[in-house]
C-alpha cells in the first residue's frame, strides 16, 4: 500500500515539477511540503485541497483522508 506522500511524488513527477514549484502553486512552504511529501507531517485539509488543485486531481486520487 502507498502513501500518502509516495502517492503526492508520483503525480508531482508525472506533471514533471519540481517540488519548490508544486510547494509554490499551492501557497505551501517548500520544507512544509518536502515534510509532507516524506511522510513526516500529514497535510491539513486547505493543504491537500491546494495541492490536488495544483495538480489538476482530485483529493481522494492523492490522499487517504480528505476531511476538515
Amino acid at each position: 500500500m502507498t502513501t500518502d506522500g509516495e502517492r503526492l511524488l508520483i503525480a508531482r513527477r508525472r506533471r514533471g515539477l519540481p517540488a519548490w514549484k508544486l510547494a509554490a502553486a499551492a501557497e505551501i512552504d517548500p520544507t512544509t511540503y518536502s515534510r509532507i511529501e516524506r511522510g513526516e507531517r500529514e497535510a491539513t485539509f486547505d493543504q491537500k485541497l491546494a495541492l490536488a488543485r495544483a495538480l489538476g486531481v482530485e483529493p481522494e486520487t492523492i490522499f487517504s483522508r480528505v476531511t476538515a
